[in-house]
């Protein structure tokens, strides 16, 4: 299907049933601790089905005081004033300490990572033009740790149904490392109007068996699961003090 990643979407997570809850309010934690979680973590690209060793990560904690702070004070950058479409939710994709702030919808997505020195935030890179492209809106990501020691994640993406009402969902292995997003196509699965699926890879049809082991079964454990709350844009306006946006922070529930 050779999708191009002028449509790439990045969609937006620690051992044991750990459960953080949305913007905690922790001391502040020694610089290193901003540092990437895992000392292998030396590249960003994502690899297309993974089946590594299981990495156990220690729980992470990190100290996110006064960043809700540094999102609210840069709210005219980040948020669509009169778009009632786009949501909005925080993040940490990449689990360093530090969080994201993202604007979406389906034609539109823009990401933003508070600085290392917390004072503000800086726009995320992507292999795709933000504010043209936007990501299918997940409820949970699942992060898993790639060979290289990057956090990765499954996102969708749907196109709208075809003129045969044949409707296809593109499947992306996403990694956000260092501010910047990295995303491949590892699969797709199409529906036609009589409820009929089959499934694809970047180039051939593939097995339902085989779709499943693309994106999911054969890539890295799950090592954290990741609660999104998507805000509207009627809620998110009147959130301008760090308590109330914590009501679009994310929950970690492994």
């Amino acid at each position: 299907m050779n999708k191009t990643y002028s449509r790439i979407s990045a969609a937006m997570l620690a051992a044991g049933m750990l459960v953080i809850p949305s913007c905690s309010k922790k001391e502040p934690a020694p610089a290193s601790s901003q540092a990437a979680p895992t000392a292998a973590a030396t590249t960003a690209a994502p690899s297309e089905t993974q089946n590594t060793e299981e990495t156990t990560l220690p729980a992470p904690v990190f100290a996110y005081t006064g960043q809700l702070d540094a999102i609210v004070k840069a709210k005219s950058t980040w948020f669509a004033e009169g778009d009632s479409e786009m949501r909005y939710a925080v993040t940490d994709l990449d689990m360093n300490g530090r969080y994201e702030i993202t604007a979406a919808k389906k034609t539109s997505f823009t990401m933003y990572e508070v600085t290392e020195d917390g004072s503000g935030i800086a726009k995320v890179e992507a292999p795709f033009e933000q504010g043209s492209t936007g990501p299918y809106m997940e409820e949970e990501y699942k992060l898993r740790i790639s060979k290289e020691g990057a956090y990765v994640y499954v996102a969708r993406e749907a196109d709208d149904t075809d003129s045969a009402g044949e409707t296809t969902t593109y499947y992306y292995l996403v990694s956000l490392y260092n501010g910047k997003i990295t995303a491949e196509v590892i699969a797709s699965e199409m529906k036609d109007s009589e409820g009929n699926v089959r499934y694809g890879d970047d180039e051939f049809q593939i097995s339902k068996e085989d779709f499943k082991q693309k994106t999911d079964k054969g890539l890295p454990a799950v090592e954290h699961i990741q609660k999104v709350s998507w805000g509207s844009a009627d809620a998110v306006s009147g959130m301008n003090d760090a308590k109330a946006l914590e009501a679009i922070c994310f929950k970690l529930t492994k």
